[in-house]
């Protein structure tokens, strides 16, 4: 009995040896197989609010070339068809127009057809004197509110735009 007991643990002894061995063969990787990088994103693409401000730049570096020398001067002595904005110096003018671009998320061509800004052909030009012109009224109107705690109340295009050309009429 005491030889077949140990023949059984000699045995068993064995076939876990033989186990052990298999399992550690193929766990093993081989020394010569380079890790696998793990896989390169592509990069992401541009925001468009970073594309508008390139198209705007592009369009407001074409105009300022045009009115080198006459920055200071008053915008309706240097640009064509000038209605709002008179006495204001041409260079802030075009440092406004920018910032309303931001605040619509629109470009140039938004308003203006490009080379042709003394152009009436698109209606969002007249709308954006209008809306000047509102903004004029509910910033004169604001005042009068006395409850407001605030030194200058006041509204502009981002009140309401906050980066869209149509504003949101509710929350999204």
């Amino acid at each position: 009995m005491f030889f077949h007991m140990k023949a059984a643990f000699t045995s068993l002894f064995l076939f876990s040896l033989l186990f052990w061995l298999a399992n550690c063969k193929t766990s093993q990787k081989p020394a010569a197989t380079p890790p696998t990088p793990p896989p390169v994103a592509a990069p992401a693409p541009a925001p468009a609010s970073d594309l508008l401000a390139a198209d705007r730049a592009k369009y407001l570096e074409k105009v300022r070339k045009s009115i080198a020398g006459k920055e200071k001067m008053q915008a309706d002595s240097v640009f064509e068809n000038w209605k709002k904005l008179n006495k204001m110096p041409a260079e802030r003018v075009l440092g406004i127009m920018d910032r309303w671009g931001e605040t619509l998320g629109v470009s140039c061509d938004h308003c203006h057809v490009p080379n042709e800004w003394a152009s009436e052909s698109k209606a969002p030009k007249e709308i954006t004197r209008q809306m000047m012109a509102l903004i004029e009224r509910v910033n004169t109107d604001i005042q009068s509110i006395q409850a407001i705690k605030s030194e200058r109340p006041g509204v502009s295009c981002y009140t309401c735009h906050r980066g869209e050309a149509k504003p949101a009429r509710r929350p999204k």
